[in-house]
């Protein structure tokens, strides 16, 4: 490394350092100096910065700039593979995302490496699916080592052919069976709708983001936080949903027979022992504020995923109809709030996630409205 190389690193890593350490101020300006000298990991970093808003005011216009001008980088790759994806800032461009996610993934990238991994779970082809996620547990990777741990991976060696072949999922119409619980509202389940991987892909990606669930108030419409709601949760905003999520979305609502268009965003749950969601509606402003909401974006349906087997309660009831459905791995169960032809709420529809007894329980939420959402707003942005 030559003196001008060695200069950038150390600025670099010193700026990293007041980082990891929280000391923002400090460490910004050491970050802009070495991108000054056309350090690609320091501009890279910028980027971030500017992505979500660490140290400096949130860009995304800013966020894209420094992820091209450091698009060497496989981790600028793989933020630029998602903002073509999605059109973030960007005019939508899915090849252009593929071919950015297949460059990460050939500079061993694990995050790259692990999305397209989940495409090619949710696509079936589980040999591909599993060669990637081997090679990312040579990289030491989190989400690759807890598999493993879980019990869940092979091993696995024809990874090259897994890359550069990668094509985005084709979702097909495929029946699926369903168990029906209740007909007006309709409530019904469908077994296996999400496989292991799928499932600990959605916990993995939303843990570092939970926070104390809150609820809508129905008489102020403001978020506040009640004893009758006990766990943590988080949403797949945005910033932190990718193409698998968005796949596995599109997934559930197909086979649900609803537009993906109406959903929010994913919305994940955690419960420890003891804690609980108490009986109450998904449709927004409860029973007796229910007019001061607009019907044409209302929550008209909600679909639960479960991620985990729970070892005891836990389960979703509708007190009003004495029914159960117990949280079980990759079982879906779908639900009616509103009563499209009348507008008018299911009473019925009131349910409840009973207290985690023994283990832990984690659910993923998708609400539906009357409206296109583009994938949001949630109930902390109505």
């Amino acid at each position: 490394m030559n003196t001008k190389q060695n200069s950038e690193s150390q600025l670099y890593q010193k700026g990293l350092e007041f980082f990891y350490k929280g000391q923002f101020k400090d460490g910004m300006p050491l970050l802009i100096e070495s991108a000054k000298l056309d350090y690609i990991p320091a501009i890279k970093e910028l980027g971030l910065c500017f992505l979500h808003g660490i140290s400096v005011k949130q860009n995304l216009e800013k966020a894209i700039i420094y992820f091209k001008k450091s698009i060497q980088h496989p981790e600028s790759q793989f933020e630029l593979c998602k903002i073509y994806f999605f059109g973030y800032g960007l005019d939508q461009d899915t090849s252009k995302a593929k071919k950015l996610l297949i460059k990460s993934a050939n500079s061993r990238y694990t995050p790259a490496l692990n999305l397209m991994a989940m495409c090619y779970q949710i696509n079936g082809e589980i040999e591909m699916a599993q060669s990637l996620l081997s090679l990312s547990i040579g990289q030491q990777d989190p989400f690759a080592m807890h598999l493993k741990k879980q019990s869940l991976l092979v091993d696995a060696l024809a990874y090259k052919e897994a890359i550069n072949c990668f094509e985005w999922p084709q979702l097909n119409s495929a029946s699926t069976n369903k168990n029906t619980i209740h007909k007006a509202p309709e409530i019904f389940t469908i077994e296996n709708l999400l496989s292991d991987l799928e499932c600990e892909y959605i916990k993995f990606i939303s843990s570092p983001y939970m926070r104390e669930s809150m609820i809508i108030n129905p008489q102020t419409g403001i978020r506040e936080k009640d004893s009758i709601r006990t766990s943590y949760s988080a949403t797949i905003d945005w910033l932190t949903e990718d193409p698998a999520v968005f796949f596995l979305m599109q997934k559930c609502c197909q086979c649900f027979q609803v537009d993906v268009s109406q959903s929010e965003i994913l919305h994940v749950l955690h419960y420890s022992i003891g804690e609980e969601y108490k009986p109450h509606y998904d449709f927004f402003g409860g029973v007796s504020q229910l007019t001061k909401f607009n019907p044409n974006t209302q929550r008209i349906k909600t679909i639960c995923l479960y991620l985990n087997d729970v070892e005891q309660g836990g389960s979703t009831t509708f007190p009003k109809l004495n029914k159960t459905v117990s949280p079980k791995k990759g079982r879906a169960v779908f639900f009616e709030n509103i009563n499209t032809e009348s507008n008018k709420p299911y009473i019925d529809s009131l349910h409840a996630g009973e207290p985690v007894e023994q283990g832990e329980k984690w659910l993923a939420t998708l609400w539906i409205r009357n409206n296109n959402t583009n994938r949001g707003p949630h109930y902390e942005s109505i």
